[in-house]
C-alpha cells in the first residue's frame, strides 16, 4: 500500500479544509473545553487521594506532550515535515512538550509560570485559532488536545493543588516570557524561520496588521501580554496573599 494511497484511506491523515470559525466544530470544541474546566477539578478536589490527584496532572501532561510530539512525527512520516514551520517552538507546543518534565512532580515556582503563558497565550489560542483541518484530522486533534488540554491542566492543578498565582508572579512569568523571546530569536537566525513572528509580521492577513510595523509591533504585543497576564490574575487574587512566596 502506498503512501497516497493510505492517506485516501484513512481521512486521519488527510488534509481538509473542514474548520470554520465559529463553526460548529468551534463552538463544540470550546464548550467542551469550558465544561471540562470545570468537571475535571471538582470530583478529583472531592474523591481523589493525594496520589491520585497526582497521577492524574501526570496523565494530562503526557497525553498533552505526546500529541505536540505525535505532530512532527506524522509530518516526518507523511513527507510533509517543514524544520521552519513545523517545529514546537511556539509557547504552546513547547510547552506542551515539556510539560511531563517540567512538571512530573506539580511545583508552584513553575506553576506560576506557566499559569501566566498558558491562560493568557493559549486562550487565544482557542478563540481565535489559526487552523483548516477540520475533524477527524491529526492536525485538529492535535490543535485542541495542545491548546484545550493545557487550559484545562492550568485550571486542574490551579485548583486541586491550591496552586494560586501572585501579583508578583506576574513579573516572575513576564520575565520569563523575555528569555522565551531571546531563545526564539536566536532558534530563528539560525534556521531560517520566523516562528513566533518576531523577525516579521506573517505573509497573509493577521491582527498583527493593527499594532504597527516590525520591529514596533512587538513592544505592542508585550505590552498586551501584561495586560493579559493581569486579568487571568484575577480570578486567583483574594486567596493569592497567603502564598505570596
Amino acid at each position: 500500500m502506498t503512501r497516497a494511497l493510505t492517506m485516501e484511506q484513512f481521512s486521519f491523515f488527510a488534509y481538509n479544509k473542514d474548520f470554520i470559525l465559529f463553526g460548529t466544530q468551534h463552538i463544540g470544541v470550546m464548550l467542551m473545553t469550558v465544561l471540562l474546566c470545570i468537571a475535571v477539578p471538582l470530583p478529583a478536589r472531592r474523591y481523589l487521594d493525594e496520589r491520585q490527584k497526582l497521577w492524574f496532572s501526570r496523565i494530562m501532561a503526557v497525553t498533552i506532550s505526546f500529541w505536540a510530539l505525535a505532530y512532527v512525527l506524522i509530518k516526518l512520516w507523511l513527507g510533509d515535515f517543514d524544520y521552519q514551520a513545523d517545529l514546537p517552538f511556539d509557547i504552546c507546543n513547547l510547552t506542551a512538550l515539556m510539560l511531563p518534565f517540567l512538571m512530573w512532580t506539580p511545583s508552584y515556582r513553575v506553576h506560576e509560570v506557566l499559569y501566566f503563558w498558558i491562560l493568557a497565550g493559549t486562550v487565544q489560542a482557542i478563540l481565535t485559532p489559526h487552523l483548516f483541518n477540520g475533524f477527524p484530522n491529526f492536525i485538529f486533534i492535535k490543535y485542541w488536545v495542545v491548546h484545550s488540554g493545557l487550559v484545562i491542566y492550568a485550571v486542574y492543578v490551579t485548583r486541586v493543588f491550591e496552586f494560586r498565582p501572585t501579583l508578583r508572579s506576574i513579573g516572575k512569568a513576564f520575565l520569563m516570557l523575555q528569555a522565551y523571546i531571546a531563545f526564539i530569536v536566536i532558534v530563528n537566525l539560525l534556521l531560517g524561520s520566523n516562528y513566533v513572528y518576531v523577525l516579521g509580521k506573517p505573509p497573509t492577513a493577521s491582527a498583527l496588521d493593527y499594532l504597527g510595523p516590525w520591529p514596533w509591533y512587538l513592544l505592542v504585543v508585550e505590552g498586551l501580554a501584561l495586560l493579559l497576564f493581569l486579568l487571568v490574575w484575577l480570578p486567583v487574587r483574594k486567596r493569592s496573599s497567603k502564598l505570596d512566596q
